[in-house]
Formats: C-alpha cells, structure tokens, sequence
C-alpha cells in the first residue's frame, strides 16, 4: 500500500471524493426519477434471481384454485363473461367436505348474476361453509355501486344478497409499480377510504387467527413481498379439476385456498389481473404471476413471518455514506490497478453481504446504488485523481526535465569552456565523458578514446599511480594529488588532478570524475623560482666568498707591488708580476662570479675589443685540447665600444668554451671582430637589432650544431645538454644577459653537424677609446705628512695599507672598525685629513661611520673601499656620490692616485 493519505492532497483528495459519492447516492436514494426508480427495483429482483427458492411448497397450508381458460371451456363457461354462480356454490361445498380452513375468493361479485337460483346456491354455499372471504374492490369512478360513499372514490363491495351470508370481506387491490411488479404488501386502503377492508391476504390471516394478524395496527405496517419462486410455486389446480375432484386426495385439507382468474390474453397490453414476476431477470423471457398468487405468497409472508423488510431511509443513507467513506476516501490512495482490484473485491463483498441480508434476515434496500454506482463512481473518480497528479506530475516532471536538460547543457557549456580538464571514466578506464579542454590538453576527442584504455593507452605513464588513486578513491570517496601523463604526440604533462567516486542509483560505485589541471608550465616556474632562490642563496654566498678572497688578494696585490719597488733582481720583478697578474686574475673572477649571482652592470668604460680577443687566444692555446684549431680575425681600425671589460671577456669566454664541448672530436673555431652599420631593413629582420653602427664579434664552429627543437631553451638558466657534472646551464644564460646589458643582441645561425655560429652585436660608444696613459712618476705619488685615518675590519689589509702609506710619506691612524673610527678621530681630530673607509665591517659598517664623521666635520674627505659592494651601490648608501669609490683589491696606485685626488695635489704624468 502507498501511504500517501499523509499527503495533505491526498487527504483533500480523498475527502471530496467521499462527499462527492455520498452526495451521489442519496440524490439516487431519494430521487422519483426513473433511473433511481430501476435501480431500486432491481435490487429487489436480482435478489429472487440469485437465491435459491424453499423447498416445494405442498405443506405450507395454501392452495391456488384458477380459472384458467381451459377450465371455462371444458365446464361450458363464456371467456367474456361471468361464471355461472352455481358452479362456485359447488366449489365451496367441495372444498367444505375436503376440509379446507378458509376459501378466499379473489373475485368481485358486485352485480346479480345471470341465474337467481345460481345466486340463492351460492349465496347457501358461502353460508354454509363459513369461512368464505369475498373481493372488495375500488371503484373507478364516482359512480354509485352500493357500497358506501367516499369523497374521492367509491368501494365496489359484494352483491346484497351475498352481504347477508355472513362472509368476510378482503380488498382485492396490490400495489404494483410501474414495471408491473408487485413488491410491497398493501394490507390497507388509502386511510381516507371509509370502512376500507383490509387485503385478502390480511383478511385470511386474521380469519384463521394468525399471530401476526392479532393487533389491527400491523395491517399499516410497511412489508415487502417475499416470494418463493417463479409463477407457479404454490401449489394450485384448475377450477375444472378443483370441481370435478379430480386432484389427489386431501389436495386441500386443512389449507387456506385462494380462487381467482389466471387469464389468457393476447398481449402485454391486454393483461388482466396479472403482474411481472421479479423472477423475470435480465436476458429472460417476462413471466407473469396471477394476482390470486400475489395475496396467496402475501398469506404466506405472513403466515410464516418471513415478509421482507426495507431498512429506513436513514438506515440507507447511513450505509450509503458509509460506503463513499470508505471507498470515495480510500481508493485515491491505490494506484488505478490496485484501486480497480479492491472496487471488484468490494462490489463483490457488498454482493454476498446484501445476499445473506436477503437470505437470512429477509432484508433489502437499494444495494444497486452501491454496486453499479457508488463502488464504479468512486474508481471512477479515484482514475481521474490519479490521471489529474499523473499529468500534473507529468507537466511537473517534464518542466524539471526541461530544465534539468537546460541546465545540463548550461554546465555541459560551462564545462567545455572551463580551462580544466574534465573527464569521466568507468572502473575498467573507458571514458564516458571528455570536455573540449580534455581534448585540447591531450589532443584526443572523445571518440577517438571511448574504446580505449585511459590508464594504459591514453595517460600511459604512472599507471601504478592511477591503479593506486582509483583504489584510494573507491576506499574514500576521492583522490587528489599529481600525475604525469602523456598527450597524444607524446608531449609531457604534469596535472593536479581531483578524482571523485560516482554511484549509481543503489549506492554501488559507477564511475569517477576526473578534473586535471595542467601544472606543466607552473612546474616549470616553479622550478626557475626554486633555482632562482637557489642563484640568490649563490649570490649570498658569493658575495661573502668574494668579499673574504678580496681581502685576501688585497694584501696580496699590495704587498707584490712593495716588493718590486725594493727589489732589482729582474727574476723576481718578472716572478712577482706573475704573481700580480694572478691577483688581479682571480679578483677579475670574483667580478664575474657577482655579476652572475647579481646582475651587477660592472664598470662602464670605452675600451677597445681586439685585445681581448687576442687575450682569448692565448688562453684557447694553453688551456684547449691541441685538436681544436683557434683562428681570429680583427678588423681593422675597430670602432670602440662602452662596457666592462671583463664581462665582455666573458662572453668571449663563454662562446669558445661552448664551441669547444661541441666538438668532442676536434674542429676549428673562428673569432672574427668587424664594424657593421645595420640599415632600417637590415635591423627590421633581426630581433632586437636597431639601424645603427655595432661591433660585430662572431664566434663559429663546425662542431655537431644546435636541432631546432631546442634552439629556443639553450638561453634558459639551467638548460644543458651535457652531461651531469659536465655542465650547469649557465653559460650561455650569462652571455645573453650581459650582451643586453650592454644594448646589444646576439643573431644565431646553426645547422645540425655542420656547426653554429654566435653572432655579438654591441652597440659603438659616441667617444673614441682613450689612450694608455703614461706611468705617473712616484714622487707625484707620495704625500706631504698628511694624516690619513684607513678603517678596515681585516687585519692584513690594515698593515699593509698603513705600511704603504707610510711609505709614501703620509701619516697614517688605523681602527678595526666604524665605531673605532669614531673614538680615534676625536682624539685627532685636527690633524686627520682624509679617512680612507672600509664599507663592510662588522659593529659598525663604513656607510654609517662616514655619515657620523661628517657630522663632527663636514669638510673631511672619504675614499670608500670594498670587496663586495659595488660604486652604484655607494651612492644610495650615502645619499650622494661625492665618496670616491675603489673596489677590492686595488693597486697601490690607484689609492695614491685617489689620495692625491681628494687631497686637491696635481699629478703630473711622465711622457
């Protein structure tokens, strides 16, 4: 059963469907139409169709005698007129001597008959027998016929003579209804009638002394005929027979005879004093039953007490809404099938219950209404429910879809334009569903996939991994986490991909969505930004190894430069200038290895490219493998141009090196500087080219060349082909970003196994190189007594200084440190003319020293030096540029230079 009467619908439902087959049935209950009227009568008459009749009537103490037709014919009887009396005296003598309790004449005997004898006997016979009942009929018409007078209508009672023989009287009328059936017993005449008699049957009962006949009022009580069969169940004779005594003897001993005409006419129209039969059933020829019958079977009901009763019109309506409770109230709660299985059952149910009402308690009402309409109008309008909700749901259900399938294709839209890729698989890999990006991230359509395996023919790598997330998936629900995969042309991927277990309608797991976002290029990123902390960690690092190996060198350079100027041996001049030359070496590396780590410009100057080419051979010669061939080529009357000398080398440095390792077996390379002058057309084909003049240095191998696929990486920091320990991806990052630096673009040209040519174009500078300049003489160098403050956190640096100084003539006061600077010049504050400042030192670093100092005296002069911070740097340090700066580590000269120089002395050069 569905339990949806706790649906509020329902019960709304369920209650106008009661009201509405309540109200049905008592409108048919009470209502004189004829269709109500039909359904009245044939509740009565199915019943006598479908019961089985008593047993055979012979004992029940009643007996029919007919004048029937053949009966007139044989005794010599007119068919068209009344018989002769006398034949009637010797009935009742006969039925006197057979014994029999009572004689009830069904018929009139208003006029005098053709024979006074006749009528003299039968009036004698009557007399003699005692217990004869005479008709008593109702007049038509206001005529007067004797007997007496009504208002309205007038009683045709028995002849005079007939009244003074002491018999009774019975009212011959039934009430039939309008289908000719009579149903309901009619002990009384219209209560307006005076001296009315009662029936025949009434008049017997209470001659004979039937209980039921005893109290005058039970002749008004409503009773309704139950008959014991088809016409002809109570046992009878023809009048002929009856007379002539030829019937079996004792025929009618002690029974109540009824007599009456059973007679044959031609047509329905002509019947006379006959009725339907309510055993005339649908699909049966009409029988009718004499009206003798009907007051014989009424004698019976109430002889035996088993008259049928009609509950009142309260009672009938009560089962009337009972039924539409029960069934215009519940079968809304069934579907249409089931509703229609219990209508039957209940019609069938009402069918037994009416027939054992009949059978055993003599009892009937309009049961009809019940079955043919209640019971059908209440499934009737239970089908119209359901079919109203089936096509409301419908309607409901189908805007859902519509908008179901709306939105369906909303996010179908939504999800083919999302950046993602989105796809869902079954649990044997095969894809039900794959959106435009999943086709664009790996190249294949859906339809192309959809009998593939996604784990081994699509994805195709890590399938340990995705066996091992569909497990984790079906375990928890979902996965997430990283995969490589593999497009179509075979292209890597790395995807953040989100999987999420689907189930189907009974909860057992279906499928899996997928959503993958391509971190390809963030990996990538990633990765530079992992190596660029890591070149950050390297320039720390750097800068803290170079400013040690500045210090270191310093001395170094310092104290060689000493010694030469104390020794004339020619050998150790020559062995200390090697020396020299390895200090400014390493210290030019310690420059190349910040400006990697940095990014520091270097110094700026207008220098001439040749030489260092010429430097670059001579290095290719000690140091490469004899199978390289080194060949230069410097043009002449090169244009100079603006930039740092030594990351100019480097790059030279770089491209030769780079030729080098592309020639495993040995080849040539060629370094060629020339001028060039790019026209607009010229420069408008070259990336990053202007139509300008430019130094050209190419550097060119036959070596095994560069493919195109990785023509465009080779400038990416990291990006190597070598081997692991065989090279770091650095060089050629570090050449391109000193050749912008310096405003110019490279222009590469390579062709696999024949070789690559580097293409340098720097821009010229607007001033011409300077000259060399002339050795400046040493007694332009040295000091007149000045006092000279060096600060300086490493000790070494701070002796050989002092001791330099010293050596030139100056006085020279020394501190370890910025805050040391600070005691010291106040105690010589009028004698210190210059403080020569170390910027790196620890307590207090030289930029914040500089800055007290001025404050004491702002006229004092400063040379900034360091091995580790650059002159551009100074200036955002001290707020100006006023601060002379000399990198570590220097030449003796060059701080002399710039002693003499802040100093205001002016240096004299020897020609």
């Amino acid at each position: 059963m569905n339990f949806r009467n706790k649906i509020p619908r329902y019960w709304l439902g369920g209650l106008t469907g009661a009201i509405l087959i309540a109200l049905l049935g008592l409108i048919l209950l009470v209502s004189d139409s004829s269709w109500p009227r039909k359904l009245s009568s044939y509740s009565y008459n199915w019943l006598f169709n479908h019961i089985s009749p008593p047993e055979a009537m012979k004992d029940s103490g009643v007996a029919i005698i007919y004048i029937d037709e053949q009966s007139l014919l044989s005794l010599n009887q007119p068919l068209d007129k009344p018989m002769d009396r006398e034949l009637h005296a010797t009935l009742l003598d006969r039925l006197k001597q057979d014994g029999a309790r009572a004689v009830v004449m069904d018929i009139v005997f208003s006029d005098e008959g053709r024979r006074v004898v006749a009528d003299q006997k039968f009036a004698e016979a009557i007399r003699s027998n005692g217990r004869v009942i005479l008709g008593v009929d109702l007049s038509p018409s206001d005529q007067n016929t004797g007997g007496p007078a009504t208002s309205l209508k007038r009683l045709i009672f028995p002849y005079s003579l007939f009244q003074q023989t002491n018999a009774h009287y019975g009212s011959v009328m039934v009430s039939p209804d309008e289908d000719g059936v009579v149903r309901s017993h009619l002990h009384y005449l219209d209560g307006r009638l005076q001296d009315a008699p009662a029936s025949l049957s009434w008049a017997a009962a209470k001659l004979i002394g039937l209980e039921a006949a005893q109290d005058s009022a039970g002749q008004f009580i409503e009773r309704w005929i139950n008959y014991y069969g088809p016409p002809g169940t109570i046992p009878n004779a023809p009048y002929a027979r009856a007379l002539e005594n030829d019937l079996p003897p004792g025929f009618f001993h002690d029974k109540v005879v009824f007599v009456g005409a059973r007679p044959r006419t031609g047509s329905w129209a002509e019947k006379r004093d006959e009725f339907v039969s309510p055993y005339s059933a649908a699909g049966r020829e009409v029988q009718f039953i004499s009206g003798v019958e009907v007051h014989a079977t009424q004698f019976l009901n109430l002889q035996r007490g088993d008259w049928l009763q009609r509950p009142s019109l309260i009672t009938e309506g009560a089962i009337l809404l009972s039924v539409a409770i029960l069934f215009g109230f519940g079968l809304i709660h069934f579907r249409p099938t089931i509703a229609t299985g219990i209508a039957v059952l209940g019609i069938l149910a009402a069918i037994l219950v009416v027939r054992n009402l009949f059978s055993v308690h003599h009892l009937w009402f309009s049961w009809l209404i019940i079955v043919v309409v209640q019971i059908p109008g209440a499934l009737l309008y239970s089908i119209v429910f359901r079919s109203i909700e089936w096509y409301v749901q419908r309607r409901k259900l189908e805007e859902e879809r519509r908008l179901a399938n709306a939105q369906i294709h909303e996010q179908a839209a939504l999800l083919d334009k999302a950046h993602d890729a989105i796809l869902v698989h079954d649990l044997s890999w095969r894809a039900h569903y794959w959106n435009k990006s999943a086709a664009a991230l790996y190249g294949w359509s859906l339809d192309e996939i959809r009998n593939l395996d996604l784990k081994s023919e699509v994805f195709k790598t890590d399938e340990a991994k995705l066996v091992a997330a569909l497990e984790i998936a079906l375990a928890q629900g979902e996965w997430f986490g990283e995969l490589k995969q593999t497009t179509k042309s075979g292209a890597a991927l790395v995807v953040q991909s989100r999987w999420s277990l689907v189930r189907d309608a009974d909860g057992r797991p279906k499928s899996v969505l997928v959503i993958n976002t391509d971190i390809t290029e963030q990996k990538k990123l990633e990765s530079q930004f992992l190596r660029t902390q890591r070149m950050e960690s390297i320039g720390t690092l750097a800068g803290g190894i170079a400013h040690d190996l500045n210090n270191v060198l310093a001395p170094i350079m310092m104290g060689v430069e000493m010694m030469r100027m104390k020794s004339s041996d020619e050998f150790t001049n020559k062995m200390l200038s090697t020396m020299a030359n390895s200090a400014k070496r390493g210290s030019d590396m310690v420059k190349q290895v910040l400006t990697f780590a940095r990014g520091h410009e270097g110094e700026r100057t207008t220098l001439q490219i040749s030489h260092l080419v010429r430097e670059m051979q001579k290095i290719v010669n000690e140091t490469f493998p004899k199978s390289i061939n080194f060949n230069s080529s410097i043009g002449e009357s090169l244009w100079p141009i603006l930039g740092d000398a030594t990351q100019v080398h480097q790059i030279i440095l770089n491209l030769c090196v780079n030729a080098r390792d592309a020639m495993p077996d040995g080849g040539k390379i060629a370094v060629e500087v020339k001028n060039v002058t790019l026209t607009e057309e010229e420069a408008a084909r070259i990336v990053g080219a202007h139509p300008q003049r430019y130094v050209l240095l190419s550097v060119t191998d036959n070596g095994t060349g560069i493919p195109p696929e990785i023509i465009d990486k080779i400038f990416e920091p990291f990006f190597t082909t070598k081997e692991i320990g065989k090279g770091t991806g650095l060089g050629l990052s570090t050449v391109i970003s000193i050749i912008k630096s310096h405003g110019g673009f490279l222009d590469l040209k390579s062709q696999v196994g024949k070789g690559t040519s580097f293409n340098v174009y720097l821009p010229t500078a607007e001033a011409a190189a300077p000259p060399a300049s002339a050795p400046v003489p040493v007694e332009a160098l040295k000091g007149h007594g000045e006092t000279i403050l060096v600060v300086d956190d490493e000790p070494a640096v701070l002796e050989l200084t002092r001791t330099m100084l010293a050596h030139y003539g100056y006085k020279v006061v020394t501190a370890m440190h910025g805050a040391d600077a600070l005691a010291l010049f106040g105690l010589y504050k009028e004698k210190i003319k210059l403080v020569v400042m170390d910027m790196m030192m620890p307590v207090m670093d030289g930029a914040t020293a500089i800055k007290a100092l001025r404050k004491e005296q702002p006229a004092l002069h400063f040379i900034a030096v360091s091995g580790l911070m650059q002159g551009d740097k100074l200036k955002e340090a001290l707020g100006d540029d006023s601060v002379p700066f000399i990198p570590k580590p220097f030449a003796s000269e060059k701080l002399l230079l710039a002693l003499r120089s802040a100093l205001g002395s002016k240096i004299i050069a020897t020609q």
